[in-house]
C-alpha cells in the first residue's frame, strides 16, 4: 500500500482509539459480555462449539433444549463463518473476544471505502465510518455475534454494488464475498435488505438502457455468494421447513420491539428510552449528526435519491405492521415472515444516515455560501437541544457547529478542524452508546447453586429434565446483577454443562412440533405434559409454591430466590410401552391433554406418518417400563433394553427428518410419537437401539461451497494472468 493511501486512512485512527475505550472490558480487563442473548445463548453455545472443534468433531445435534434440536444447521451460530476458525486454534475466551472484535475494523474500513466511492474526502469518509461503527445499531447488535458479523459486511456489499455499477475490476466478486460473509454469519434478513439496497444503488434512472451489465453482475455475484455459503444455507433451509419460523410463529408477536416515535426521539436524546422494554437501549446518533443528515439530503451528490429512498424504506419497515410495507414484504419476500423484532430493519438506514451526515459536513469545502450551512445547521440543533433540556448532546452539537463554521470561514483551517469535528462525533457516540457493550468478569459464568442440585437430582448426559416457572421477586436495575439473578434461575447449568433449559426457546432450531406442544399450550405443558416428556423438576420462586412444595425443594438459590422442586409424576427420558393409539395429527395434542390419555401406558402415533397403520394399534397393558441403559456419545444416543413382549421404545427427544434409528447396522422404522418425540417398534428380546442425527443437506452444501471456492480461485488466477499479458 502506498504512503498516500496510508495517509488517507489516517483519520480512522480517531474512531479506533474510541473503540478501544468502548471495548476495554474485552480487550484489557479479561471480561466477557453477559447481556441477554450473550449470557443465555452465544457464550454457552460458542463454548460448546469451541470444545467440539478443538476436539476435531462437528456438533450436529444439541440434546439440551427443546427436547433436542439440530446444532450446526442453526444459522445464528455462524459455524461455517471464516471467523469461526479462531475457535479451532485458540482457547475459547480469546477466540470469542476476537470474533466479537473482528466486525469493528471490518465495518470501519468498509464504510470508509463506501464513503470514498460516494465522493467523500478521506476525513469525511472516516466521519461516516465513525457514526456507523460507534452508532446505536452496530454497537447494539454486538449482543448477537451473527448480526454483528453481518452488519460489518453491509458497507462492503454496497461498495461492491457500486463497483458493478461503474464497471470496476472484480465487479461481482466483492459483492459476492461480502454477501457470502453475511449469509455465513447467519443473518438472512439483513442480507436480503442489503441485497435490495445494492440493487437500488445500481439503478441509473436516466440511463435505463445501461442496466443490463450491472444487473448481470448483481445476479452473478448473488449466485456466487449463495454457492459459497451453501454449506450453511442448505442445512438451514432444510431445517427451516421443520421450524415454526417457516409459518411465522415465534417466541413473541412479530411486532414486538418495533421502531416507534420514542426511538426516533432517541436519535437526539440518549436518555429517551430509559426504562422502556426495547431491543436497543439507545438509538442515539447525536444532534450534530442528525443536523448534518439534513444537510446531506439537501446537498448534491452521487446517488442522493437512492440513499434517501433506502433510509426511508428501512425506517418504515422497522415500524412493523404500523404500515402496509411490512405486510407486503411478508407476502412477497422469501423468509420474511420468519423475521422477529422489526426494529432490526433499521440497519440499512443506520448506514445511510452517517453517509448523508458526512456529505453534509463536507459542504464546508464548497466555495459558495452553502459552505456555511453545516455549521448553521449544527448551531440550530444545539439551540434546539438546549431548549429541550438535553444539554450534553447540545454541547457536542455546539462543538461541531464551531468547528465547521470556522472551517467554512477560513479554508486553511479545514485539515485541523475536520479532525476536531471527527473527534467530537467519535467521543459523543462512544460515550453515549458505549453502554451497549456490557461486560463482566468471567466468574459471572460460574455454575450457580442450583446447578449442583440439578446435576445431583436427575439432570445428566441423558438430557435436561427441568422447566422454569420462576419470576423475580423484586425488581433489579439493568446490569450484571439482574442478568446474574435471571440466569441463576433460568439457565443454572449454563456454566456446568453449557446448556439451557428444556423450555428454552432462544435457540431457533426447535421444531414446529415442539412449538405447537409447548409454546401454544403453556398451561397444559406446565400442568401435565412436562412430566410426560421427561421433566423431573421445576424451578420457581418460593412465594409461588405451596408449603409442602417448599418442604420438598431440593435446593434454594438465595440470590435469585429460586427453588428446585420435583414433579410428582414424570416419565423417564426413554421407556417402553405396550399401548399404541393412532390418531390424525391434528387431534394428537388435544388427546394428550385430555383425561383419556394414559401417560406411559400408551404412545400416540400419527395416522399420516409413513409406515403407520391400524395394525400398530394396541390397548394399554400397564405402566411404562424403564430401559436398562442410555448412553450418549456426541450426536449418538444408544438405548439398551430387554422386552418380555413386543412393544414401542419411546425416546423423549425431538423427532426430526435427519434422525435415524438402527440396530447392528440395520435401519429401524421410526415414527413421530406423542406429537414431538420418537418411537421405534421392537420385538421380544434384548435390543441396543442407536439414534443418530445427520445434518440434512450438509454434504451437498459443502460440495457446492467447495466447487464455488475452486471456481472463484481459478477465475482470480486467470484474471491476473490476462492482466499481466496485457501489461
Amino acid at each position: 500500500m502506498s504512503g498516500r493511501r496510508l495517509r488517507a486512512l489516517g483519520p480512522l485512527l480517531v474512531p479506533v482509539a474510541v473503540a478501544l475505550f468502548v471495548f476495554r472490558g474485552l480487550l484489557f480487563l479479561g471480561e466477557l459480555p453477559f447481556r441477554r442473548d450473550m449470557g443465555r445463548l452465544f457464550v454457552p453455545l460458542k463454548r460448546v462449539l469451541s470444545e467440539s472443534l478443538r476436539a476435531g468433531t462437528l456438533p450436529e445435534w444439541w440434546p439440551w433444549d427443546g427436547l433436542g434440536m439440530p446444532f450446526i444447521a442453526v444459522p445464528v451460530l455462524s459455524t461455517f463463518h471464516p471467523s469461526t476458525v479462531f475457535f479451532t486454534v485458540l482457547p475459547f475466551h480469546a477466540a470469542f473476544v476476537l470474533q466479537m472484535l473482528v466486525p469493528v475494523p471490518v465495518a470501519l474500513l468498509g464504510t470508509w471505502r463506501l464513503g470514498r466511492a460516494l465522493g467523500l474526502r478521506p476525513v469525511f469518509a472516516a466521519l461516516a465510518a465513525t457514526a456507523y461503527t460507534l452508532g446505536p445499531y452496530f454497537l447494539g447488535v454486538t449482543e448477537f455475534t451473527s448480526m454483528s458479523l453481518a452488519a460489518a459486511a453491509l458497507p462492503w456489499m454496497w461498495w461492491g454494488a457500486l463497483r458493478c455499477r461503474t464497471g470496476g475490476r472484480l465487479r461481482p466478486v466483492v459483492l459476492a464475498l461480502s454477501l457470502a460473509w453475511m449469509l455465513l454469519a447467519g443473518d438472512p434478513h439483513l442480507s436480503i435488505m442489503g441485497l435490495m439496497g445494492a440493487a437500488v444503488l445500481m439503478v441509473r434512472p436516466t440511463r435505463p438502457r445501461r442496466w443490463g451489465r450491472p444487473a448481470l453482475s448483481l445476479a452473478l455475484g448473488t449466485v456466487l455468494a449463495v454457492a459459497l455459503s451453501a454449506v450453511q444455507l442448505v442445512p438451514s433451509l432444510l431445517l427451516f421447513r421443520e421450524s415454526p419460523r417457516s409459518s411465522g410463529a415465534g417466541i413473541v408477536s412479530p411486532d414486538y420491539w418495533r421502531f416507534d416515535p420514542h426511538q426516533l426521539s432517541g436519535m437526539v436524546d440518549p436518555g429517551a428510552l430509559a426504562g422502556r422494554d426495547v431491543m436497543f437501549e439507545t438509538t442515539y446518533l447525536g444532534l450534530g449528526v442528525v443536523a448534518l443528515v439534513l444537510g446531506g439530503i439537501l446537498a448534491r451528490g452521487r446517488l442522493r435519491p437512492q440513499l434517501v429512498g433506502i433510509a426511508l424504506a428501512s425506517l418504515v419497515l422497522a415500524t412493523g405492521s404500523a404500515t402496509p410495507l411490512w405486510s407486503l414484504f411478508s407476502a412477497i419476500v422469501p423468509f420474511w415472515k420468519s423475521f422477529q423484532f422489526p426494529v432490526k430493519a433499521i440497519g440499512p438506514a443506520m448506514l445511510v444516515l452517517p453517509l448523508l451526515a458526512a456529505r453534509g459536513a463536507q459542504q464546508v469545502l464548497r466555495r459558495d455560501r452553502s459552505r456555511f450551512l453545516p455549521g448553521a445547521l449544527c448551531a440550530l440543533a444545539a439551540g434546539a437541544g438546549a431548549f429541550m433540556g438535553v444539554w450534553e448532546p447540545a454541547s457536542w452539537a455546539l462543538l461541531l457547529a464551531g468547528a465547521l463554521a470556522l472551517a467554512a470561514w477560513h479554508r486553511a483551517l479545514v485539515p485541523v478542524l475536520s479532525y476536531v469535528a471527527l473527534a467530537g462525533v467519535a467521543l459523543d457516540l462512544g460515550l453515549a452508546n458505549g453502554r451497549l457493550v456490557l461486560t463482566a468478569p468471567v466468574d459471572f459464568y460460574a455454575p450457580p447453586p442450583l446447578a449442583e442440585v440439578l446435576q445431583r437430582n436427575g439432570v445428566s448426559g441423558e438430557g435436561f429434565n427441568y422447566v422454569f416457572l420462576w419470576k423475580p421477586a423484586r425488581s433489579h436495575e439493568p446490569g450484571p446483577e439482574l442478568d446474574a439473578v435471571q440466569n441463576a434461575a433460568l439457565i443454572p447449568l449454563r456454566g456446568a454443562l453449557h446448556g439451557l433449559p428444556t423450555a428454552n426457546v432462544y435457540l431457533q432450531g426447535f421444531s414446529a412440533r415442539y412449538n405447537e406442544l409447548v409454546l401454544r399450550n403453556q398451561e397444559q405443558w406446565v400442568g401435565k405434559l412436562a412430566g410426560v416428556f421427561g421433566t423431573r423438576l421445576f424451578i420457581a420462586s418460593p412465594s409461588e409454591l405451596r408449603p409442602e412444595q417448599r418442604e420438598q425443594a431440593l435446593g434454594h438459590d438465595e440470590r435469585a430466590d429460586a427453588m428446585a422442586v420435583p414433579l410428582r409424576r414424570f416419565l423417564p427420558r426413554a421407556y417402553v410401552t405396550g399401548g399404541v393409539t393412532v390418531l390424525p395429527r391434528a387431534q394428537v395434542v388435544d388427546y394428550l391433554g385430555s383425561s383419556r390419555f394414559r401417560p406411559g401406558g400408551e404412545v400416540v402415533l400419527e395416522a399420516e406418518a409413513e409406515g403407520v397403520d391400524a395394525s400398530l394399534k394396541h390397548e394399554p397393558t400397564g405402566p411404562a417400563r424403564p430401559v436398562e441403559r442410555i448412553r450418549r456419545e456426541g450426536d449418538v444416543v444408544e438405548v439398551e433394553v430387554t422386552l418380555s413382549s413386543p412393544g414401542m421404545l419411546v425416546l423423549n427427544e425431538s423427532y426430526f427428518a435427519g434422525v435415524e434409528a438402527s440396530e447392528e447396522g440395520r435401519r429401524l422404522p421410526m415414527y413421530p410419537a406423542n406429537h414431538a418425540v420418537r418411537a421405534v417398534p421392537l420385538s421380544k428380546g434384548r435390543h441396543v437401539v442407536r439414534f443418530e442425527y445427520r445434518t440434512s443437506g450438509l454434504l451437498a452444501g459443502a460440495l457446492t461451497s467447495a466447487v464455488a471456492v475452486v471456481v472463484l480461485a481459478a477465475t482470480g488466477v486467470l484474471q491476473r494472468r490476462s492482466r499481466r499479458r496485457a501489461e
